[in-house]
């Protein structure tokens, strides 16, 4: 079900020529869809969700009332490819091992639907960053995916994220991800310019 009338965030990629947009992700719509995702053999040693269907519904609960998150589903054009969950790293694991500041806004990303991986993985992290910087207050993007995802790793960089060193959470070591948005916005006029 993509209820287009929920979106939070659309934009035209035109080097795509795809329709790029997010809604949030509803337990009541989305639990079986989630639940397929986190079971992908490129998702599990990321996640570690593979977890029974009605534990990603209470999950997807718990992420809705929390005031401190957000939880999306991504789509281009009417297809759903990934799962986007924003949250305040101040008031999560991420703010007591790392660095945070006033202004921080971070996001874990899940592309569970292959067919987006890839050449789309550029298009859709813009779309994320571009859409966390229109939030207001927010002067940095933070994440901290697991060391060993090394393709999420090289994409981060090509963003414009820049690695601040290595911290260890609970369940991971991890990879501090910090993108100022002078950078992105340096990076992305760039390779506009030079595809154009």
């Amino acid at each position: 079900m993509t209820l287009p009338e929920l979106a939070v965030h659309v934009e035209h990629e035109p080097a795509l020529d795809r329709r790029l947009w997010a809604r949030p992700a509803l337990p009541e719509h989305d639990t079986e869809l989630l639940w397929t995702w986190m079971h992908k053999p490129h998702v599990v040693p990321f996640w570690a969700m593979d977890w029974p269907q009605d534990w990603i519904r209470d999950y997807l609960v718990r992420q809705n009332e929390d005031p401190a998150r957000s939880p999306l589903l991504g789509f281009v054009d009417d297809v759903p490819v990934g799962y986007i969950e924003v949250y305040d790293p101040a008031r999560d694991v991420l703010g007591a091992h790392a660095p945070v500041l006033p202004g921080d806004i971070g996001a874990h990303v899940l592309i569970g639907d292959e067919e987006h991986l890839g050449r789309y993985s550029v298009a859709i992290g813009r779309a994320v960053v571009r859409f966390l910087f229109k939030r207001p207050g927010v002067l940095r993007i933070v994440g901290e995916p697991d060391v060993r995802n090394h393709q999420f790793l090289s994409l981060l960089a090509f963003l414009g994220f820049r690695r601040a060193g290595e911290i260890d959470l609970p369940d991971k070591r991890a990879a501090f991800m910090v993108c100022e948005r002078e950078d992105f916005e340096r990076l992305s006029g760039r390779r506009r310019r030079v595809t154009a």
